[in-house]
């Protein structure tokens, strides 16, 4: 994931350091991952079912 390091000497210290997910990049992965646990049991039993 692509984060901005902010520079100590400029006194920017609310960006985002290395590592650390801003709170839109973690309600977007936790509403991801929720989608991706909903649908798998349907795509799992739809594979199952077509013998893949």
């Amino acid at each position: 994931m692509l984060s901005v390091v902010p520079d100590p000497a400029s006194g920017d210290n609310d960006r985002p350091v290395a590592g650390e997910a801003s709170l839109i990049d973690q309600i977007v992965c936790e509403g991801a991952r929720r989608m991706l646990a909903e649908a798998l049991p349907d795509v799992l039993a739809r594979c199952l079912a077509e013998g893949r």
